[in-house]
């Protein structure tokens, strides 16, 4: 493929590369997102005395390798290159090791880098000269400004401060600022060690680099192994006040010790990197479909955090014994509940620990009345601007919308709630999760918030008909007012009642059964609303057309209008909410999954752009291409196939990373009316997997089901024995009685119904 601006992130390690090729520069940096520099990477060959010095694109020295194309896999980077002036051609690999459940692979701090070097004689009919001498030395360095360089171990070590409350470039424009909210009070300032590390023989550290003799003369093929290793082990994170270091620093006390372990097993390492790679290489995704998931899945690893106590820090408390969460992009709020709710397929198809980890967190960020109205003080004197209170107390507790910002989790730092969304939310999440993992006790011990949460859910009703016309401020937040603001808003509708059904589920689960049936009942008030509002071949934003009373909750102005614009428009959002019971196989009675199905076609004609739907048909300028790829999983859940839609979400990957882009954007969630960018959401394609697997999973029923909706091979990622490298794949394939679906590699102790 093309040469493009790309990332490449380590889970929770906060140590990622932002890769610039159209500037011949990266973002670099220990701390990561929003705290990087601008950096130069060498990668390239030149000949015996010092001529032809031939690079990749991330430095300014030398010329660009001849042909240069680019590939990137789930966890890897790969370059292939010539030289016609040295008659090589050279394959460069960047690894960000990477296998599900396996910490030390997936959380240890180190890139790796491979080097091929081999003879070729020409490029289409340009021919290498006869008298070309085939060798030189290949050349690896890292010019960072501010960096002391040395050496250290038979390696070039680099050390340089880092400052975890300063926002840096990170291909963000430069915009430096101190963040993170409400009174933080451990250091911010920090030292990073990091090292560029020799795996194979025949490297040397000369001026500050690794250089290694080649010599493709003989037609022979060399290949090299370095690693870039990066490690900051202060403890810079703030949770309510306690400092808490960088999960690696559970595993490795320095970075010495990382160079002994990548020393040792940086084979394994890899192998386990490569093995992850073919599930998805060896299935019938589309390949724009891969391009972007790869795309997707290192954006969200750049902007994860997985934190352990500081040795000063109160365990227990406010302090839990481990955290993780995960950045909202450019917009670096930690662990935010609707953009996690999007994300989690990550979860649901690799990692469920990692989500109840951040379950324990947002437990603890649930606010009454009392609570809010002080948040909202806190917040007013933090920004400098009235935040406003909430209009009247309310019962039981909205669910903070973040946890705080960047390297701080001291409390909700986004200026207002999302209260029906964010609770309603979390309900959806636990429920589903609980169910499709096996993992009901935690239904019990959350059994208290979520009636809180259901307690505020059922006081947004105040007509009674079923939809909330209170604390329906939503995500997403660049649509138009009608989808934004408006009364009986069908998406939150829908989620809300959704949300009370999981909910009864889960009361009913632990012999709540009065909150049981009261969900139940407004559960069947709202689809009598619902089915009510069907407009033949859509519903549409909103029920309720007035704008009388309602205020924009950026300013607290009133909107001004008598009807909503837009509220029968089509809509991208309408069935977001039943993904995830879907996926259980429980959606609530009286809901009719052809409707929603109807108007998945109708709306993805109505809103289709360049680059995928916008949000409403009344709103042609705003697309966010995860809540694309979640419509789309919904709809394949429906036996409705949208996979052509990928070109498109690829093709703004592509506008945003490439040569014309103002920046490198990483998944780039938005168009150019936002900066929605180096985003988590994509992890949401991994739930498009499932729709198009038909994969079905209630473990407490024990029901296990798939069917793909259309002829291919589809990984099963959630059945999958990682400890021993298996990974189940469900097929539908043409046989002479018909349509047929085959199993592979199942564990033998599963059974999956076809269906």
């Amino acid at each position: 493929m093309a040469i493009m601006s790309t990332v490449l992130g380590r889970l929770g390690g906060r140590y990622s590369l932002v890769l610039d090729p159209h500037r011949r520069e990266i973002q670099y940096g220990g701390l990561g997102l929003h705290c990087q520099e601008t950096a130069e990477l060498l990668v390239g060959i030149e000949g015996p005395s010092g001529e032809h010095l031939t690079v990749l694109p991330f430095c300014k020295q030398g010329s660009v390798f001849d042909c240069l194309e680019q590939d990137q896999t789930m966890t890897s980077l790969r370059f292939t290159g010539h030289s016609l002036a040295l008659g090589v051609k050279v394959e460069i690999v960047l690894t960000a090791p990477f296998y599900p459940r396996d910490e030390k692979t997936s959380v240890a701090p180190v890139y790796f880098l491979d080097v091929t070097i081999s003879p070729f004689d020409r490029v289409r009919w340009t021919s290498v000269s006869p008298d070309t001498v085939r060798c030189g030395q290949l050349r690896i360095g890292l010019s960072l400004p501010g960096a002391t360089v040395g050496a250290a171990e038979g390696a070039v070590q680099f050390e340089y401060p880092v400052h975890a409350g300063r926002r840096g470039k990170s291909g963000e424009g430069g915009l430096n600022r101190e963040v993170g909210a409400f009174s933080r009070r451990v250091r911010r300032d920090g030292t990073a060690q990091d090292r560029l590390l020799p795996l194979t023989r025949g490297f040397d550290v000369v001026d500050g680099e690794l250089r290694a003799p080649f010599n493709a003369d003989t037609g022979e093929t060399v290949h090299y192994r370095a690693a870039l290793l990066g490690y900051v082990g202060d403890a810079l994170f703030e949770r309510f006040g306690e400092p808490m270091r960088l999960k690696y620093c559970e595993w490795w006390n320095d970075v010495s010790a990382v160079a002994a372990y990548v020393t040792e097993h940086h084979e394994r390492m890899i192998d386990k990197s490569r093995a992850f790679d073919r599930t998805f290489e060896d299935s019938d995704l589309p390949l724009a479909g891969r391009h972007t998931l790869a795309l997707a899945f290192q954006s969200y690893m750049i902007c994860s955090m997985w934190c352990i106590p500081a040795p000063s820090a109160k365990i227990g408390g406010p302090v839990p014994p481990q955290w993780f969460s995960v950045w909202e992009g450019s917009c670096w709020y930690n662990s935010t509940v609707d953009v996690t709710y999007n994300e989690a397929p990550f979860y649901f198809s690799f990692w469920p620990e990692l989500l109840e980890l951040i379950f324990e967190e947002w437990s603890r960020h649930a606010n009454d009345y009392e609570a809010e109205t002080r948040r909202c003080a806190k917040a007013t004197e933090h920004l400098g601007r009235t935040v406003p209170v909430p209009n009247e107390p309310f019962p039981g507790a909205m669910l903070e919308h973040d946890m705080g910002e960047g390297w701080t989790a001291n409390g909700q730092s986004y200026h207002h709630p999302m209260p029906v969304e964010e609770n309603s939310n979390f309900l959806l999440l636990l429920y589903a999760h609980g169910l499709w993992w096996g993992r009901t006790e935690l239904f019990e011990r959350y059994v208290d918030l979520c009636k809180q949460l259901v307690d505020y859910l059922f006081w947004t009703d105040s007509t009674g008909n079923g939809f909330p016309d209170r604390g329906t401020a939503n995500t997403i937040d660049d649509a138009t007012p009608a989808v934004q603001y408006g009364r009986d808003n069908v998406y939150l509708g829908v989620k809300r009642l959704a949300a009370l059904h999981a909910a009864g589920r889960m009361f009913a689960a632990v012999g709540e059964m009065g909150y049981a049936q009261s969900c139940g009942m407004a559960v069947e008030r709202a689809v009598a609303t619902l089915n009510a509002g069907w407009l033949g071949d859509h519903w549409g934003v909103c029920l309720d057309r007035s704008a009388e009373g309602l205020e924009d909750a950026w300013h607290g102005a009133p909107l001004p209008y008598n009807e909503l614009p837009g509220w029968d428009a089509y809509s991208l959002y309408t069935g977001n909410g039943l993904l995830y019971l879907m996926m259980i196989d429980d959606l609530p009675p009286g809901l009719e999954p052809r409707q929603f199905g109807l108007d998945a076609v109708a709306a993805e004609r109505a809103c289709r752009t360049p680059y995928g739907s916008s949000h409403s048909s009344a709103d042609r300028e705003h697309v966010w291409i995860s809540m694309n790829m979640w419509r789309d999983a919904l709809a394949a859940y429906l036996s409705i196939d949208m996979r052509e839609n990928v070109e498109r979400y690829w093709d703004l990957q592509l506008f945003a990373n490439g040569p014309g882009a103002e920046k490198p954007n990483g998944f780039s969630e938005t168009n150019l009316t936002n900066n929605l960018v180096l985003y988590p959401r994509g992890a949401a394609g991994f739930a498009w997997i499932f729709g198009l697997a038909g994969l079905v999973l209630n473990r407490r029923s024990g029901l296990m089901r798939t069917r793909p909706i259309s002829r291919g091979r589809y990984p099963l990622f959630p059945l999958a024995d990682w400890d021993s490298g298996t990974v189940p794949t469900a097929e539908l394939i043409h046989t002479p009685i018909g349509l047929r679906v085959q199993v592979h590699d199942l564990h033998p102790g599963l059974t999956l119904s076809l269906e």
